[in-house]
């Protein structure tokens, strides 16, 4: 965001959690740390628990924009600031998706958990009411979240970089690397589970269907990504034909050559706001398997994808695999290619992203001062601090 609010001659300031207290300039932005706790479960995030000085490193900016990024305590601390900074929360994730519903459905009939989700709603209400406008990633969430309560739901679509992913990058040299001792195996599957290795991502439940795919074909699992899960993925995938773990990587060309080379992409989480690696997966050739729920089914098309239900346990998710690891690859990929192709751009994602931001600036000039728009603003980009 950082690079995209340079180019277009904005200013961007991110407040955030750190080890101690700091400014740098970062990829286009100025970070501004303030120390924190990390958090008991992943320790590569931190606290942000200091509302005062949220609030006070705010004013010091004065931003024309503050961009809400959690529905927690930095929504807490914007709802304090003066009505003459623009707010706008974005919704980029679902913790009642990801942490609540889950454990309401283990413990108490649908009708009951199902009035104490839209009750946990009232904060997301909450938070709408006090903002400008609440940014999703697509159409289905705006009207998810507007059948919800929440008010001034607007659809930013969220984007990909395409220019350097494909099918073209798909590389022999890493298919036989990450199949192992599975390469000469003609019907060997080579599956990639991609993303943070949490338990609101379900990996555990991807591994269990594998085991239960292995019955059938041998499987090549690699893992891309890194968590508090890790370990207990790495003890639950023993036994599969061969397993791969690799952490997160800045090489965008290694990262592009697995994705292309990945037989498919199996994801878990019931509660994506948008999903990219699935994005990528398909902007890469490679057909995915996918829950029938959140961000991750709204990508889903019978094309290029299977799907099992959001409750559907290993048997479930492994048939599905089945079902597409049966399918014409060649056929699947022409297809994932062909949708990709429509999805919007990174850079199409921020231009309209900057382009609200500045209708809602010159709204709020002219409601407080009752002119056309503020004088001097035409030409002049908003300042934007982002929580």
């Amino acid at each position: 965001m950082g690079h995209a609010a340079h180019a277009a001659g904005h200013e961007l300031t991110v407040v955030a959690p750190g080890a101690a207290h700091g400014t740098t300039r970062e990829c286009g932005m100025q970070l501004i740390r303030y120390p924190a706790p990390r958090m008991p479960y992943d320790p590569t995030y931190r606290v942000p628990w200091r509302l005062d000085l949220m609030r006070r490193l705010v004013r010091e900016a004065r931003p024309d924009v503050v961009q809400i990024s959690s529905p927690f305590a930095p929504a807490l601390a914007a709802r304090a600031l003066s009505d003459d900074f623009v707010r706008v929360y974005v919704h980029h994730s679902d913790p009642i998706g990801c942490y609540l519903r889950p454990t309401l459905e283990r413990a108490l009939p649908s009708v009951v958990s199902e009035c104490i989700e839209y009750a946990a709603w009232s904060w997301h209400r909450s938070i709408s009411r006090f903002c400008d406008a609440t940014v999703v990633a697509g159409d289905w969430l705006e009207t998810e979240l507007s059948e919800l309560g929440c008010e001034r739901v607007t659809t930013v679509p969220f984007g990909i970089t395409r220019s350097d992913l494909g099918s073209h990058c798909r590389n022999e040299a890493i298919r036989t690397r990450l199949l192992g001792p599975l390469a000469a195996e003609t019907r060997a599957a080579l599956v990639l589970v991609a993303g943070r290795l949490a338990a609101d991502k379900r990996q555990a439940l991807l591994v269990d269907a594998l085991h239960l795919v292995q019955r059938e074909r041998p499987v090549a699992l690699v893992v891309l990504g890194d968590g508090p899960e890790r370990q207990r993925l790495e003890e639950r995938a023993r036994g599969l034909g061969h397993v791969t773990f690799l952490p997160f990587t800045r090489n965008r060309a290694e990262f592009a050559g697995i994705l292309a080379t990945a037989d498919l992409l199996l994801h878990g989480s019931v509660a994506e706001t948008y999903g990219f690696v699935i994005a990528e997966a398909l902007a890469s050739g490679t057909p995915v398997v996918v829950p029938r729920a959140g961000g991750a089914g709204a990508f889903a098309h019978p094309d290029y994808s299977e799907t099992y239900g959001p409750s559907d346990g290993a048997a479930g998710v492994a048939r599905a695999v089945q079902r597409l690891l049966e399918r014409s690859r060649e056929r699947l990929e022409h297809a994932a290619i062909r949708a990709a192709a429509t999805f919007p751009s990174s850079e199409g994602h921020f231009e309209q992203l900057f382009a609200l931001y500045g209708r809602l600036v010159r709204g709020k000039a002219r409601a407080r001062c009752g002119a056309a728009t503020t004088a001097g603003f035409h030409g002049v980009p908003p300042n934007h601090t982002r929580e």
